[in-house]
């Protein structure tokens, strides 16, 4: 069965349990994908047998209500637990990245940009926004910066020239790891190039 027609995908606030994406399952169909939101120790409890659930496409962190949930004062050193393992259990349930909390600071261009920078390096593939005026920075902070282009390509073209032997780039060894790395940037280049 496929999703209902102009429905692009559905996100699941407050997501505990996986009876919760069966029912979204049944209401929008199979094919509608899922994103269930993790705002609570429940839903981290159980975010990788929802994550595993078919049509569940990424997770989102509600970090915000997760915070309120227990108790938590602060969001940053205090959640990179959480955060770390809302990625591992994306990475283990073969779906993609998944999404950051948002900033509640509106005004703030460098908190959104510091706070978009951390859940890049953390794994995280994107950054839900609370303000319109946000979207410009995180875009800007999840697309590859033109060092990390230029770095990529120098990866590729010498990985081609070592013909599969050991190499280097800017006094660092080329290995597997690294050239899919490279090669992970460059395809993230070209899908937005074609947007």
């Amino acid at each position: 069965m496929g999703g209902k027609p102009g429905i692009a995908g559905v996100l699941l606030p407050k997501a505990e349990h996986i009876e919760h994406i069966n029912l979204v399952a049944e209401h929008f169909g199979s094919g509608a994908p899922t994103l269930p939101q993790i705002e609570t120790a429940q839903g981290f409890w159980n975010a990788l047998t929802m994550a595993r659930a078919g049509g569940v496409e990424r997770l989102l962190f509600g970090s915000i209500d997760f915070q309120l949930d227990l108790g938590m004062a602060a969001e940053e050193d205090e959640l990179l637990y959480f955060r770390s393992q809302i990625v591992l259990v994306s990475r283990l349930a073969g779906i993609q990245s998944p999404v950051d909390g948002v900033t509640t600071d509106i005004n703030s261009v460098e908190r959104v940009r510091a706070d978009t920078r951390r859940a890049k390096r953390l794994g995280f593939g994107g950054k839900m926004c609370i303000h319109p005026k946000q979207v410009p920075v995180v875009n800007e902070c999840f697309a590859p910066t033109v060092e990390e282009e230029a770095w990529a390509r120098r990866v590729v073209e010498a990985s081609a020239a070592a013909h599969g032997g050991a190499t280097s780039v800017d006094g660092k060894m080329v290995d597997r790891p690294v050239l899919a790395l490279a090669e992970k940037i460059l395809a993230s280049i070209a899908q937005l190039r074609h947007r």
